[in-house]
């Protein structure tokens, strides 16, 4: 197999800035690494890192978990909140029919107290126009019949005896009419008062059945008060561990910052050291060279890498770079570290419309999530158009122009020769 070294120029100078800002969009300030064990005990900068950001990763995880329980929480307390409100109206509305049928029995009862006032005069008018007829009688009986007699046969005249006479009748009757009249009126009072103790009843029941209800509602509020004081108070918890979650993400970012500039140092150095030593190699061999980062050479083939690309399998989730590594490590063309962003810099110099099979197609950066903000996402292009990835996880086959256009969003698509080797 033929290998040949393909410059890249100064692709790596625009690196930090790109890098730079996308770290500063997506997060602010500070992680100590005595907050995760992982980090202290890594032994390499980008075990470090890696652990650093898998730890940032999982807290930021976390952060947005509390953030979805917050607006259930809140969003349940706002429903009960509703819900108290809403019994508390139909309290005050049950309230108010109670007051009203307690007016209607009030003015019930004074229209009964009147009838009873007015049954009382007539019992007593009664009882006195009885008693000036039972004294009468008992004067008329004491008298005997002889009065009766004696004012008959003291008419002088026959007119005057007519006359006597009618007049007897009369006072007999008006006594008794009169005494009919008032017991008439009384009945009818009585009657009036009947019907009113009715109606007061009726109204009574009503004024029992609403103070019944409202009772329930009652009941019913105060269990919602409970469970709005028991949902404020775990609202208040969650806010108070989401309150924690966001310092503990804001301090889990400058060590990310600290570690990724020395990692990117160290691979500088590293690139610059094998620079140096394969500049050396070729001019001890008479060859000539044309400048660019290139890798240490390594074996194997455009086939091998393409073999590769189908039967590596994903190392997962946001580990699109390990993958392409472990790709080319397989294929036995070498091995090569970094994350999408490090080999987009390092080794992506060619626009996609001079891509060849076995480049690897890159962007520095994508919105799609706070890791692929920072680190971008990387493929490998395996001819006939076709693009293989590991995108969360899972191994794709996508068409070139497909994944150009998807991944083109930040910054344009750009593919070169992993390692600085042309493979054929």
């Amino acid at each position: 197999m033929s290998l040949k070294h393909v410059p890249i120029g100064d692709v790596v100078a625009s690196r930090s800035v790109t890098r730079r800002d996308a770290l500063r969009l997506l997060i602010g300030a500070g992680i100590c690494a005595t907050f995760y064990p992982s980090v202290a005990l890594a032994t390499s900068t980008q075990e470090k890192l890696d652990a650093a950001q898998l730890d940032y990763e999982e807290a930021q995880a976390e952060l947005e978990a509390l953030g979805l329980e917050v607006e259930e929480a809140a969003s349940a307390l706002g429903q009960t909140s509703a819900q108290v409100s809403d019994l508390s109206q139909q309290i005050d509305t049950k309230q108010g029919e109670i007051d009203t049928k307690q007016g209607e029995i009030d003015t019930k009862q004074g229209e009964i107290d009147t009838k009873q006032g007015e049954i009382d005069t007539k019992q007593a008018d009664i009882e006195r126009k009885q008693s000036i007829l039972a004294e009468r009688m008992s004067s008329s009986y004491k008298a005997g019949s002889s009065s009766t007699i004696d004012l008959i046969f003291s008419s002088a005249t026959i007119e005057e005896l007519t006359s006597n006479i009618y007049y007897l009748d009369k006072v007999s009757q008006a006594d008794a009419q009169m005494i009919d009249d008032v017991k008439t009126l009384k009945a009818e009072l009585e009657v009036e008062k009947a019907n009113l103790e009715v109606e007061k009843a009726s109204l009574e029941q009503e004024k029992s059945a609403l103070e019944t209800e409202k009772a329930s509602l009652e009941v019913q509020r105060s269990e919602l008060q409970g469970l709005q004081a028991t949902q404020l108070s775990q609202l208040e918890e969650v806010r108070a561990r989401q309150a924690a979650s966001e310092e503990l993400v804001s301090s889990l970012s400058d060590e990310v910052k600290e570690l990724m500039e020395k990692r990117d140092a160290e691979l500088l150095a590293a690139q610059q050291a094998a620079e140096e030593a394969r500049r050396q190699q070729e001019l001890q061999q008479g060859s000539t060279w044309t400048g660019g980062n290139t890798a240490v050479l390594g074996t194997g083939s455009l086939s091998d890498v393409v073999n590769a690309a189908y039967s590596t399998p994903s190392p997962g989730s946001g580990l699109c770079a390990a993958w392409v590594s472990n790709v080319f490590r397989r294929a036995g063309v070498g091995s090569f570290y970094g994350n999408a962003d490090d080999m987009f810099y390092s080794w992506c110099g060619h626009p996609t419309s001079e891509i060849q099979p076995g480049m690897i197609v890159a962007t520095p950066t994508v919105p799609y999530s706070s890791a692929a903000i920072i680190y971008g996402h990387v493929g490998i292009y395996v001819g006939d158009g076709v693009v293989r990835d590991n995108a969360s996880g899972r191994l794709r086959t996508t068409s070139l122009s497909q994944w150009v256009s998807d991944y083109s969003v930040s910054v344009t698509v750009r593919c070169g020769w992993l390692g600085g080797i042309a493979l054929s």
